[in-house]
């Protein structure tokens, strides 16, 4: 895997808006933002439309100005203003080969888990954290990632999870691997296509982080089968769960961590190390996580870390 280098002062972010309409204001803040933490930032000319229907722009634009944002020889980091929906629209539109030669950071969640599985594919590791709503002062996570991009180094994110009729308790160990994941509705809409991130993991020894928003627990369920029956869990050695908000209990399940545990459980995973409440999703405490890098997950009763390296 490609680490992209961390930027110096004066370096160039780009803001892209590759999918759903965002608000001009949380772009004009978090230039602010970057421009308070020493970089340069860029807005890309249609990052705030015009808007087509429910999309920051057109798809033409929208893909114009990723690829302009990843040729521009200044640029060191791409920032998404937002998720939503319409970045799988771009991906067969994005040379193979962008990414890899020109690397830089990806910077979002949600919708573009689509774009972490292209860099993920190709070769070159990216930023799951928080996009311009988020980056503030105020964020720990959008500090976080601030921080990051000038030094390199990812504090440990440590979680605690209380046992409870919603949340189980933790599975204890500890692994270490390459970090894979994301939203896993997202991830899952890219099954057996090139940028089918389980299909071209690239290596045997991973940690998978998942989060979800406003999907049912059978379908969550459904998507973990996939991937059993994919093959994914062998590869596995440790899990670390993160927030599916918006999530009702059913008729079979409390929460969706509790179906989660029942699943690992049918299927004899209970040999890897599992968290539960790994602050990443779609929540207030968002925290950046780089997919792609090596990390190490210790998992106690109650408690979690997980670092790079």
């Amino acid at each position: 895997m490609i680490i992209p280098d961390i930027l110096k002062t004066g370096d160039k972010v780009a803001i892209i808006s590759p999918a759903s309409v965002v608000k001009p204001e949380y772009i004009d803040r978090t230039a602010e933002f970057i421009r308070g933490n020493g970089f340069e930032p860029v807005v890309m000319p249609h990052a705030k439309g015009p808007s087509d229907g429910s999309y920051a722009a057109s798809m033409q634009d929208r893909l114009e100005d990723l690829l302009t944002a990843w040729t521009m020889p200044d640029v060191k980091a791409v920032l998404c203003s937002r998720g939503g929906y319409g970045a799988t629209h771009l991906l067969s539109h994005i040379p193979g080969d962008l990414f890899r030669e020109n690397p830089r950071w990806l910077i979002g969640f949600s919708d573009i888990s689509a774009l972490h599985a292209f860099s993920y594919c190709s070769g070159v590791a990216s930023i799951h954290g928080p996009m311009a709503k988020d980056l503030r002062d105020d964020h720990e996570g959008g500090r976080t990632v601030m921080e990051f991009l000038k030094s390199g180094v990812l504090p440990a994110c440590g979680f605690k999870n209380e046992e409870s009729e919603t949340m189980p308790r933790n599975i204890s160990g500890e692994a270490s691997g390459m970090l894979i994941g994301g939203n896993m509705a997202v991830l899952n809409g890219l099954a057996a296509t090139p940028y089918d991130m389980f299909a071209r993991t690239m290596c045997d020894d991973c940690v998978l982080f998942i989060e979800d928003i406003a999907e049912p627990i059978y379908k969550i369920e459904r998507i973990l089968y996939r991937l059993y029956m994919q093959g994914v869990f062998t590869r596995l050695k440790g899990l670390a769960v993160g927030q599916f908000t918006e999530s009702s209990a059913d008729r079979n399940y409390p929460s969706t961590e509790r179906m989660i545990e029942r699943f690992l459980k049918e299927n004899g995973i209970e040999n890897i190390p599992v968290a539960y409440n790994f602050p990443v999703g779609h929540f207030p405490n968002n925290m950046p996580v780089v997919v792609g890098s090596e990390v190490r997950l210790s998992v106690s009763a109650n408690e979690a870390v997980l670092t790079r390296g």
